[in-house]
């Protein structure tokens, strides 16, 4: 059973957007925040009205001031050589018919949820222009927060992410566990942890013909598989947050700036990748031990070591 799901058999939670709003408050939520959320709708029981209700209860708590921003990916525009599928007929090299990725018209992945594609898709809305892994925005400071994101580096301090540090924003969890915590990312660019390793990694874009073209950027090979201990080790910490339950979800909020550096600390002890295999897809693959042209600006709190080096350009 997942975190935060009732029990089958179980009569589900009905959640309303009132009901939402109060958990919202609970959770430290108020005007003119900044919030990075994920959500899982079914996690709340029966919401009435939906993926709507969630996205308006979330414009009523942080205000006409607030900034609302949530994972908007397409990985279903990754390259072919990617695919882990198992049961797929042999097939022609379909690289060329994959659709290039459009911030208005391209679909989240229904893995990330049907908020996620609601906000996307609202006429006031601003999307990130990267093919894989856009952020969609809502609010007075949209634009400052997915206005740029380059093609390299997709997570790095140059990224959305990097502007919700620099914003010090809160993430929600809404009925997701912390192995959906983005933001937890930003610390994989900060420290050198053993097993780091980089690579390259291809986009899609609209070719001359009509074809959609490849074309590979460096990247960081991230993990998510040890976000849940870095999460209950945060929270056995003592780290800044609160959590509260709303129907039948289990709801957190963190500040994104104390919980990153705790992971980037966490992972300097606990995490060795040297014996991980590379996924499918990944090319050039190599040692990333030393510094990467990203950076963190955090002139308040020295907790973790920095990398001192000129930031990067997205690759063209």
């Amino acid at each position: 059973m997942t975190h935060g799901e009732p029990s089958a058999g179980v009569p589900r939670q009905v959640v309303t957007r009132g009901s939402l709003v109060r958990g919202l408050g609970a959770l430290g939520i108020a005007s003119g925040d900044v919030a990075l959320v994920h959500t899982s709708l079914r996690s709340f029981g029966y919401v009435a009205g939906g993926a709507q209700s969630v996205q308006l209860a979330l414009r009523d708590a942080i205000g006409p001031t607030g900034t609302l921003v949530v994972p908007a990916f397409t990985p279903q525009l990754c390259h072919p050589r990617t695919w882990l599928r198992r049961d797929l007929a042999p097939h022609p090299d379909v690289s060329a018919e994959i659709p290039p990725y459009d911030p208005l018209c391209t679909p989240v992945a229904r893995t990330i949820g049907a908020v996620p594609d609601l906000v996307r898709s609202l006429p006031d809305a601003l999307r990130s222009p990267h093919p894989h892994v856009s952020f969609a925005a809502q609010g007075p400071l949209a634009a400052a927060v997915v206005g740029r994101h380059p093609d390299a580096w997709r997570f790095s301090a140059q990224s959305p992410l990097g502007r919700l540090w620099d914003l010090d924003a809160t993430v929600l969890m809404l009925g997701t566990g912390w192995g959906r915590c983005t933001v937890l990312h930003l610390a994989e660019y900060q420290v050198a942890y053993p097993g780091r390793r980089s690579g390259q990694w291809a986009l899609p874009r609209a070719g001359a013909d009509g074809a959609t073209e490849w074309y590979d950027v460096p990247e960081l090979l991230v993990w998510e598989g040890d976000f849940p201990s870095i999460g209950a080790a945060y929270e056995k910490a003592g780290g800044a947050m609160r959590e509260v339950r709303i129907g039948d979800a289990v709801c957190r909020a963190v500040p994104v700036r104390p919980l990153v550096r705790f992971a980037a600390r966490w992972l300097l002890v606990h995490r060795d990748l040297r014996r991980g295999v590379a996924p499918p897809g990944w090319r050039d693959v190599v040692e990333a031990d030393g510094s990467l042209p990203v950076r963190l600006a955090d002139g308040e709190d020295e907790a973790y070591p920095h990398e001192e080096t000129p930031a990067t350009r997205s690759t063209p």
